[in-house]
Order: C-alpha cells, then sequence, then structure tokens
C-alpha cells in the first residue's frame, strides 16, 4: 500500500485513538476471514482511510467487539466492523495482488511470485466481487508501468493514472449521488499520493540511477514541489469539505490535515539537519 494515509497522533484523542486502532484490526479480521492466516499481508492504515470515509458517508450499522487474534492471542483487541470493513479488505487484497505481480515483473524477486501465489484465491473472490474497481487498479498499474518504462516526465499523466485508479475505489456505489464527489476526492487523494512519493524517493532514485520522472526537469527544485504538493492538498480539502462527514471527521482531519504531509515534513527536517 501507500503508507502516507495515517493520523497523526499527537492530534487524536484516546478515544479516537482506540477507534483508530479498532477499526484497523476490524480490516484485519475480514482478510482471515477471506482466508489470509497472515492478514496483515495486505492491511495498512491506509485502508482504515478508506473505510473511515466510507463509513461516515453512509453511517451503516456497526459493531465492536473483543476478539483474539494471532497478533493478540491472549488479551484480544478491540474490532469495530461494519459493511464497509469487507469493502476496504477486499481492496486490499486485490492492490497488494496486483502490487506482487508487478514488483515481480520488474525485480524477479521470487518472493513477490510467491505473495503473488499466496494471494491469488483470495484475489480471484475479491475481483469477482469488486470487478469494476479490480480492473481499474489493473488498468492503471499498466498505464503507470508504460509510462515509467519508456522513461516519461510527464508526471501530470503518471498522477492522474494513479488517481483514476483511486477515484474508482472510493466509488462504493456508481449510482449514488455522492459517487462524483467521492471519485473527485479520490483522484485527488491518488495525485497527491503518487507525486509525494516521487518527490520522496528522488533523491535516492538519482544516487542509485534509478527511474524517476522529477530527476531530469525543472520539476527537480524545492519550489516545484512544494508548490506542486501544496496545490494537490489544495484539491484534497477542497472536495473533502464537500462531503458529508461527521462520525469520524477529527481522525479524517488529523489524515488529511497533518498525517498526509507527515513523511514530507519529516524529510525537509533531514535535509536541514543534513546541511
Amino acid at each position: 500500500m501507500f503508507g502516507y494515509l495515517v493520523a497523526d497522533r499527537s492530534n487524536l484523542t484516546e478515544e479516537q485513538f482506540m477507534q483508530y486502532r479498532s477499526a484497523y484490526c476490524g480490516i484485519c479480521s475480514c482478510l482471515r476471514k477471506n482466508g489470509l492466516v497472515r492478514g496483515t499481508l495486505c492491511l495498512s492504515y491506509d485502508l482504515v482511510f478508506l473505510w473511515m470515509v466510507l463509513s461516515s458517508m453512509y453511517e451503516p450499522q456497526r459493531s465492536l467487539s473483543e476478539e483474539r487474534c494471532p497478533v493478540h492471542p491472549f488479551k484480544g483487541t478491540g474490532m469495530l466492523t461494519d459493511a464497509f470493513s469487507g469493502y476496504a479488505a477486499d481492496i486490499g487484497i486485490i492492490l497488494a495482488y496486483y502490487k506482487a505481480l508487478d514488483d515481480w515483473k520488474d525485480e524477479r524477486d521470487p518472493l513477490k511470485l510467491s505473495a503473488s501465489k499466496l494471494l491469488r484465491k483470495p484475489f480471484e473472490k475479491a475481483s469477482a466481487s469488486l470487478p469494476r474497481q479490480s480492473r481499474a487498479v489493473m488498468e492503471a498499474i499498466d498505464r503507470i508501468s508504460m509510462l515509467e518504462e519508456s522513461g516519461s516526465e510527464d508526471i501530470d499523466a503518471l498522477c492522474n493514472a494513479f488517481g483514476a485508479m483511486l477515484g474508482e475505489i472510493f466509488v462504493y456505489d456508481p449510482d449514488d449521488h455522492w459517487a462524483g464527489y467521492l471519485r473527485r476526492f479520490g483522484e485527488a487523494v491518488g495525485r497527491y499520493l503518487y507525486l509525494l512519493d516521487a518527490v520522496l524517493d528522488l533523491q535516492g532514485d538519482i544516487k542509485h540511477e534509478r527511474y524517476n520522472p522529477l530527476s531530469q526537469t525543472e520539476k527537480n527544485t524545492p519550489e516545484w514541489q512544494n508548490s506542486a504538493l501544496d496545490l494537490f492538498l489544495g484539491d484534497i480539502s477542497e472536495i473533502y469539505g464537500f462531503l458529508p462527514i461527521v462520525e469520524y471527521s477529527p481522525i479524517l482531519d488529523s489524515i488529511i490535515y497533518s498525517g498526509m504531509t507527515e513523511r514530507y515534513r519529516r524529510s525537509l527536517e533531514d535535509k536541514k539537519t543534513g546541511e
């Protein structure tokens, strides 16, 4: 997964943090019920972000239970679930499967091939349940791979391809009144995530002579990168403001207005310290 859609713990009350962690454990429980003994293979807090957006939008009936699991075998842990927990779990499986296949193609790492084989049956089940989303992920990965393999410096095309994938993932029901807003929100988040990943990887990619769409262009400047990231964050914030989100708004606010930028802020501080 992406690893950037995480809450800023310092902005959460203890109750909010427990909700956040219980949602994570709830999705993990759904993954294990799908046949993944190690649900963490597909699990990340990015899926909790997806779950919280959809759960806040549609407010389905929720269940909070205390369960034991392989990670918490003795004391047990709280598990917060609703109709969207399974959806987030299926999205995690689809993303993890295509990522493993793509990594195997690029790196020829036997571990990646093993991971794709382990995920094959759960993926087939999730993909059959969510064909539109699965197709969107496949098409986005193919589009991005094509651009990256050609050495493209068209960062807009790359960001838009990743955005299109998340746009479809955030649309649970394409016939719903809010589908258009959720698609735009997912697209904005996806564009930001792709650009942020390129920015954070840039110096390492240059050092090791790896592809990065920012490395050989006028975009390889802190000024351009700061401006572009701020613009994409502004898009996210603007669309987020239209969504009728109440239930988990403090946690989502913490992710959007602080957590999403934390890695970038740390990288800037590390550069200053190095200088």
